[in-house]
């Protein structure tokens, strides 16, 4: 089954020296995302499986000066994916989350239940496939 790993990054250059480390892993490149604007991701993460709320936290990070790395893998890769992104410069989702509603930050979506694992400071869902068209 493919997952989809996402975590948010303190700052782009944080986000962009995990994406050379899956490189430098065997990660395709064609499988990483690296989001540093918030236009149309929310929508994006949550056609692959992502939940609403989280679809939008990862929005307010990145309009805080944070960036998003999205990996596309199957399950076997899961584990080493996720042991390369949580390094240095990584947030806690849940963490800046506290952080921003003590400031005042309200996150309206999250009538959803959540759609991924969280494992440390990365999440993990399944990716939603689309059905195959009908003709």
């Amino acid at each position: 089954m493919t997952k989809i790993v996402t975590s948010l990054f303190h700052t782009e250059q944080h986000a962009v020296a995990a994406a050379d480390r899956l490189e430098q892993a065997g990660i395709p490149r064609g499988a990483i995302d690296i989001w540093s604007t918030p236009h149309n991701l929310a929508p994006l993460l949550e056609d692959d499986g992502v939940s609403r709320s989280d679809a939008y936290a990862y929005v307010e990070g990145i309009i805080r000066g944070g960036s998003v790395i999205i990996v596309k893998c199957d399950d076997a890769e899961v584990d080493r994916i996720v042991s390369i992104l949580d390094q240095d410069g990584v947030a806690d989702l849940d963490e800046q989350q506290t952080v921003w509603r003590s400031e005042g930050w309200e996150n309206t979506r999250t009538t959803d239940q959540p759609g991924g694992v969280s494992h440390g400071r990365v999440r993990i869902q399944p990716r939603k496939l689309e059905p195959p068209v009908q003709e």
